[in-house]
């Protein structure tokens, strides 16, 4: 017989082991007032935490959450935006790094400390090096796949918890290491047939869906399926069926081939409900989903993660192979066992009422957005969905909290669970606003740029020229109801003033009405 060898675990598992056995004492999550709308408090300096532990901290309102995490860590500095502020503890051997999202502080995405989404974190912050946000996009996204169909959403009719993520970051910020974790756990816990990987036709995909119609999908490198969407037709047809598996809508086909394959001549084929999670990640380039014809659905539909940085550094990340990542996967196993509906009787009397104020806060700031421009059409389109995806979440950190022991009842809708839903959601209307200020910039560069070459080639051998206002109008701005046309205001209030930053501007005169630029370049 051959010999077998037993298991001995290592001294880093072993000490996992105790860890876990301490996070699991955490105490339930406190009782957060809804957050006020006057303005941010400011930070304040986390204290010195001792060589076993730190303290993380959400502070909504006038409350706070707080719970351990493990590990040798240095604090994060806190961020603030919009009256919240939430100060993480890395795990791992790392360096306190600021985990402020790109271009500016944002707020950041809180979770239930007494849930197995923390554990998951804790973990997986000896991993990547991306802030907390991005870490728990992928993990949200697989919990919304193993709800989903047996607890559902009574919201207006039957609602799935499919949850669509989007991670945008540089090239090169290790995205796929961020992914890898939540891809481990899924593989454990779930069927091959439940994952969904690249490309497919619409046809294909229904093949898939007809043997399995809820489905989970990861893409780290988003870029290529973005891609495939914009410029293909078959791409085009099934990134409009995103939309649709999204919500859980029936799926129905019907082509002449068909009779060929079934008995009795049938050329139509049926599923009653098709459902998918899906994370994807991608580059700021793509993030916006400007060229696909189903972007402006697609980006309703998405929560969005940004970072631009990393949040610590790891010098050797820890392994996806052992006792722990297996025992994080028997947690989020857990939420398969569940089955219900939550509606509006399973909310809490305060948890009512911080319902009821969270939708007037968003309907109010729906109606201070004018929705002229496509940036402020995108944010329009979001806050209309952000209600219902508070739910999803709310809904998921319920469960996660269950998972854990902390409550019993997991199908009870709480006040304080509810404030941490709007804040993680505010979250990522704050990384969608931020990714169109970026696309913004980068549009206005390109603009500038294009300017600069159509006056320099219009004065060959010249190393400046001079335009009236009216000679600039009439030669760049003289159609501005063309789709796509330069128009007068963001020439004047945008091209040149960014133009004007970078030396390639000035007025030169101004007599009257009548203003005269100076345009130089090399």
């Amino acid at each position: 017989m051959p010999t077998i060898t037993p298991f001995i675990p290592t001294e880093e598992e072993l000490a996992e082991r105790a860890a876990w056995k301490l996070r699991l004492q955490r105490p339930p999550s406190g009782q957060p007032q809804p957050p006020e709308t006057g303005p941010a408090p400011a930070p304040q300096a986390s204290s010195p935490a001792s060589d076993d532990e730190e303290t993380s901290t959400v502070s909504s309102g006038g409350s706070t959450l707080t719970g351990p995490t493990s590990g040798e860590t240095s604090p994060t500095s806190p961020n603030t935006s919009g009256g919240y502020t939430h100060a993480a503890a890395a795990s791992g051997e790392t360096s306190a790094t600021s985990t402020s999202s790109a271009g500016g502080c944002t707020r950041e995405h809180p979770i239930p400390e007494d849930s197995i989404l923390a554990d998951y974190r804790d973990f997986v912050r000896k991993v990547s090096e991306l802030p907390d946000g991005l870490i728990l996009a992928p993990i949200l996204s697989l919990c919304g796949r193993l709800l989903t169909p047996a607890v559902t959403l009574d919201f207006g009719g039957s609602k799935p918890l499919t949850m669509y993520n989007f991670i945008a970051t540089p090239a090169g910020l290790r995205k796929s290491t961020t992914f890898k974790p939540a891809e481990k756990i899924a593989q454990k816990i779930l069927m091959s047939s439940d994952l969904l990987y690249g490309n497919a036709s619409d046809s294909a995909l229904f093949d898939s869906f007809e043997q399995q119609p809820h489905r989970m999908q990861f893409e780290d490198e988003g870029n290529t399926l973005l891609r495939t969407w914009e410029t293909s037709a078959h791409g085009k047809e099934v990134s409009a069926r995103y939309l649709k598996l999204y919500d859980g809508a029936p799926w129905t086909q019907n082509y002449l081939r068909e009779r060929k394959l079934h008995e009795g001549g049938s050329s139509e084929r049926h599923i009653p409900q098709a459902t998918l999670s899906l994370c994807i990640g991608a580059t700021f380039g793509v993030a916006r989903l400007d060229n696909l014809e189903a972007g402006s659905g697609l980006r309703r539909r998405f929560g969005f993660y940004l970072a631009s940085q990393q949040a610590r550094e790891i010098w050797w990340p820890r392994s996806l192979e052992g006792a722990a990542l297996d025992e994080l996967a028997e947690q989020f196993r857990k939420l398969s066992d569940l089955q219900g509906v939550v509606g509006a009787n399973s909310f809490t009397q305060e948890a009512r009422e911080y319902w009821i104020s969270l939708q007037k806060r968003n309907r109010e700031r729906c109606k201070r957005i004018p929705g002229y421009t496509s940036g402020e059409e995108s944010l329009l389109s979001s806050l209309n969905e952000s209600p219902a995806r508070c739910l999803k979440l709310a809904v998921i950190f319920q469960a996660c909290r269950w998972a854990r022991g902390s409550i019993a009842d997991p199908y009870t809708i709480t006040q304080d669970v509810l404030a941490l839903a709007e804040q993680h959601q505010d979250a990522c209307l704050d990384a969608l606003m931020e990714l169109e200020a970026q696309s913004r910039r980068v549009l206005v560069e390109d603009t500038g740029e294009w300017l600069m070459s159509q006056i320099s080639g219009d004065h060959p051998g010249q190393r400046s020229a001079d335009y009236t206002r009216t000679e600039l109008t009439r030669r760049f701005a003289a159609n501005p109801g063309r789709q796509g046309a330069l128009t007068v205001s963001r020439l004047y209030g945008e091209i040149l003033p960014q133009l004007t930053e970078k030396g390639h501007c000035r007025i030169r005169s101004k007599v009257g009405k009548c203003i005269t630029y100076t345009f130089q370049w090399d």
